[in-house]
């Protein structure tokens, strides 16, 4: 039977107790350590957790146990790179949150200390694993709709004092953008359905300035269309300042039909279909982080760690994801076209 893997996790709030959660249930980990800049609230959430994890707040002490074998990045993503960066330099595998740096060439910084240190990493662009995304890549795989031709992916969230990462996420300096703080997932799930590279993006941000939204330091409100090197468009849409219920929105559009979240209009598959045929499933419908499938992701992620395999969602292939996202970012403040790959 396989060694026991130890899980260190930095951070103590609210994603880090789902990780933990997803640890404690995984059959081939153990969480040994919690590091937080607030000693009473890393207790504090140890105890939440009911695991005898030793606490720290200094993180380099952390990693230099010997028995810490993968760490888990949930602090705001400002010091990501710096935190990413020493533990792939410690040997550790990684599971990062998003955004997982707030500038290209910190991203860039810690794909390749990743690479250099040959260690495993995950990014938590978790609905990938959500089971709706799971259906559309079986019914995409399976030419249901023929070649996708256009996307859209919309995130409509909107995230205020009541939410728990709005005191870090509405500056320029946490949060950096309406993208990088959350709609990234959108501009990911893009990315993940359509396949290929984008190469060009244009972007248009707004912001309606009325409280509690107008404490955001950047436009809480853009709409960015993408185009791919073979020629097809998506466009996506990252709101954090609407009034209304969470919507992820996903609209597939291929040369034999179409999906339209968990509906599915297919000719090769459904001769003489005359109306939407719908798939009763979990959709990611919830901005509640408890709703979020952790539990599949991390138990890919040891499952990569074991077999000595990529993640499809590692962080190469997430900063990719992110990359789109800096320069619909750029293109929103100059009204300019940008192209990818940025210099």
């Amino acid at each position: 039977m396989a060694a026991t893997l130890g899980v260190g996790v930095a951070g103590p709030g609210w994603v880090a107790g789902e990780y933990i959660k997803a640890f404690i249930q995984n059959p081939h980990t153990e969480v040994r350590a919690l590091y937080g800049r607030n000693e009473e609230r890393a207790r504090a959430k140890a105890a939440e957790m009911g695991v005898k994890a030793e606490i720290f707040t200094d993180y380099d002490q952390m990693l230099a146990r010997d028995d810490i074998d993968i760490v888990a990045i949930a602090t705001p993503p400002h010091v990501h790179a710096r935190e990413a960066i020493a533990a792939a330099q410690a040997g550790k595998h990684i599971l990062l949150e998003k955004a997982i740096a707030t500038t290209i060439e910190d991203g860039r910084a810690i794909r390749d200390a990743v690479a250099k240190a040959g260690v495993k990493s995950v990014v938590s662009f978790v609905l990938r694993w959500n089971p709706l995304f799971e259906i559309i890549k079986a019914q995409l795989a399976d030419g249901a709709i023929g070649r996708l031709i256009m996307s859209e992916v919309d995130y409509f969230h909107g995230i205020g004092p009541w939410y728990k990462q709005f005191e870090w996420s509405k500056g320029k300096k946490g949060g950096v953008s309406s993208l990088l703080s959350a709609g990234c997932h959108a501009v990911d799930a893009v990315r993940w359905f359509m396949g290929g590279e984008i190469t060009e993006v244009f972007q248009y941000a707004t912001h309606g300035g009325k409280p509690p939204f107008d404490q955001y330091e950047f436009n809480a409100t853009t709409c960015t269309i993408c185009r791919f090197e073979d020629g097809r468009i998506a466009k996506t849409t990252s709101c954090l300042e609407c009034i209304q219920p969470y919507v992820f929105n996903i609209n597939l559009v291929g040369t034999d039909g179409s999906i339209r979240n968990n509906n599915i209009y297919s000719k090769p598959k459904y001769p003489g279909q005359t109306h939407w045929a719908t798939v009763p499933t979990i959709l990611p419908d919830s901005g509640d982080v408890t709703h979020h499938p952790f539990q599949p992701e991390v138990d890919h992620f040891v499952d990569c760690i074991q077999q000595n395999k990529e993640s499809h969602c590692n962080i190469a292939d997430a900063l990719k994801s992110h990359e789109v996202c800096f320069a619909a970012d750029r293109s929103g403040e100059t009204g300019q076209p940008v192209k990818l790959p940025l210099p």
